[in-house]
């Protein structure tokens, strides 16, 4: 199956905005290979009109908003009755489209039951985010194939004859970019003082605050940056808007900077200082199995060696990030010190290269390389 010329209909959790994550850039790639892409919002209850489809700054994407017709809180309440009124909404949504749907692609876990429902010719059914709920496995029977980034994930379809396949987060063009330009460069630390950092959405409650807060405070004498959202202001990926103690924390801290919400063009170019990278999420079943995370794959296109949790789909992958062996965080701030300690071998030419050449194997491009060539093969 070749993705070219095709009308794709992308189901997405989260909102097209500021903040692009992978559901976003598989819309952006499939649009540059002459595919006309509607990217599919969830539900805006505070929508003027039932369903609007607005064009975005990319030519051949188009976001459709919409409202249900229904009151949205019987979803938690009456499956049966919610999937039912949403089969129409879906009719609706895509009378209001008027194009027939070559493939629909569907990164949303909790909205669809059916995926046949769109009446499309080929249905993907592609979760990334950990599976703990009936409603949630049941797109996956609907589906033509099932893609996830995580052999953990996948594991929770084993009784669904659907075919399904691993295929692991990707880098966008800028990260690819910046790839490229680090394979010539060999690291240097330019600055009396360490550089740590951090991208990614604060207001999520998955980052382990107490871990977080022990290195930080521990290690007065290194930088900490940390770009992306800390409110909910201009944060179309979601989060808490209450007051978060962990934020307030940062906020005080001296050897903390927050960077905010950067493009992607900015982030990349700001981050080439940073000499080591951070990721330490709690366990949790609804949010984070911490199978796998899309920021590991950027932070490896920079080079730099990161330190983090243990993260199922890179144990076989030791050089590239530091994690505990025994999957115990209270090493973690014991691993940040050694490797601060031994930046020299963490960020040697070497396995700055291993990293990087990693990276520009899962750019986006590439991973839509890997799945027409699957699709062919199966289908």
């Amino acid at each position: 199956m070749e993705f070219k010329n095709k009308t794709i209909l992308i189901i997405s959790p989260n909102e097209w905005g500021n903040l692009y994550i992978s559901k976003h850039h598989y819309a952006i790639e499939l649009s540059k290979k002459g595919n006309s892409v509607f990217f599919l919002n969830p539900p805006n209850h505070n929508l003027k009109t039932k369903i609007e489809i607005i064009q975005t700054e990319y030519p051949n994407i188009k976001v459709v908003n919409y409202k249900t017709f229904f009151p949205y809180k019987i979803r938690f309440h009456l499956r049966f009755l919610y999937d039912f009124l949403m089969n129409i909404q879906i009719k609706r949504i895509l009378k209001k489209i008027n194009s027939k749907i070559d493939i629909v692609w569907c990164f949303d876990f909790n909205l669809f039951s059916d995926l046949k429902v769109f009446n499309a010719d080929f249905k993907i059914y592609h979760p990334v985010d950990p599976v703990i709920y009936k409603h949630q496995i049941l797109p996956a029977k609907t589906a033509d194939i099932l893609i996830s980034v995580s052999e953990k994930i996948l594991l929770n379809f084993k009784n669904i004859k659907t075919k399904s396949i691993f295929i692991n987060h990707g880098i966008e063009e800028n990260f690819k970019i910046i790839a490229e330009n680090n394979l010539k460069i060999q690291y240097k630390n330019n600055s009396n003082k360490i550089k740590t950092g951090y991208f990614g959405n604060l207001t999520r409650p998955v980052i382990n605050e107490k871990i977080t807060r022990q290195i930080i405070t521990e290690n007065q004498n290194i930088d900490f940056y940390f770009w992306g959202p800390y409110n909910s202001e201009n944060n179309n990926l979601g989060g808490s808007e209450r007051e978060i103690p962990f934020i307030e924390f940062l906020k005080i801290q001296k050897n903390v900077f927050l960077q905010g919400i950067k493009s992607k063009t900015d982030l990349v170019k700001e981050i080439e200082n940073i000499d080591v990278f951070m990721l330490i999420y709690n366990e949790d079943k609804a949010t984070s199995d911490r199978s796998n995370s899309h920021k590991l794959i950027e932070y490896l296109s920079t080079g730099k060696v990161t330190v983090a949790n243990q993260f199922e789909t890179y144990i076989p992958y030791k050089d590239y990030i530091v994690m505990p062996e025994n999957d115990d965080d209270n090493e973690i701030p014991g691993l940040f010190k050694k490797v601060i300690s031994n930046l020299d071998f963490y960020n040697s030419p070497e396995l700055q290269r291993k990293r990087i050449e990693y990276a520009l194997e899962n750019t986006y491009e590439k991973q839509i390389d890997r799945i027409e060539k699957i699709l062919t093969e199966i289908f």
